[in-house]
């Protein structure tokens, strides 16, 4: 993957967390892509977790029609994209009750409204995501995926990390390219080592693109 980056990105160390815990969101939050080249950067700063999965759901569903998307349509769905991806890397879904163990992993059955079973999960990221990003975040094969069914239930392996303490605030916009696809490029503040000065900045793009009648992000990863 190509990165346009305007200075060196500094990666957070990892750090385990509870589940259930107050998911980060960002601030415009962003990803990384490689599609065309292109990747995304995201600042973050913590928030509370999502409550009402029911209208997260019901307003991720931007399809594809002959009008062109307004900006608001594609920096509210660049928004949801971003807390899905969370779900991933910093704060995984709510989850409660006892320990399964699978494979020597330890998951708990998700606690959250509509997210039932794996395919749940996966009909939710197919209203935002390619199916290329939507296979590499759920990681099936992976030794160590972070959701899996068991007993016809979604379970998810707690813990996530924090967000790169050495990146500031974030700005995002739109732009419209000739075949009618979009990118959202964003700018994120480097922060000096008292993680208030801002020592310079990073830009990112990624596309928004319609694909089988459905807008959606054609590559995507979270970069803070």
């Amino acid at each position: 993957m190509k990165e346009g980056k305007c200075a060196a990105l500094v990666l957070a160390a990892v750090l385990l967390s509870g589940c259930g815990a107050a998911e980060q969101t960002a601030d415009p939050s962003a990803a990384s892509s490689s599609g065309d080249g292109l990747a995304v950067v995201v600042s973050v700063a913590p928030t509370e977790s999502a409550a009402g999965s029911t209208e997260i759901m019901g307003a991720a569903r931007t399809q594809g029609s002959d009008r062109e998307l307004t900006e608001e349509e594609i920096l509210a769905a660049y928004d949801r994209a971003v807390t899905a991806c969370e779900w991933f890397n910093l704060n995984p879904l709510p989850c409660g009750g006892p320990v399964v163990l699978e494979d020597g992993i330890g998951y708990q059955r998700v606690e959250y409204a509509g997210f039932d079973t794996l395919d749940d999960l996966r009909t939710y990221l197919r209203s935002l995501f390619s199916e290329e990003v939507i296979t590499r975040l759920l990681s099936e094969g992976a030794q160590i995926p972070r959701y899996r069914d068991i007993d016809g239930e979604l379970y998810v392996h707690p813990g996530g990390r924090e967000a790169d303490p050495e990146k500031g605030s974030a700005s995002a916009s739109v732009e419209q390219k000739e075949d009618g696809s979009y990118l959202i490029n964003v700018t994120v503040d480097l922060l000096d080592n008292d993680q208030a000065t801002v020592a310079g900045v990073e830009c990112y793009a990624f596309p928004y693109q319609e694909v089988n009648g459905r807008w959606v992000f054609t590559d995507f990863q979270l970069a803070y």
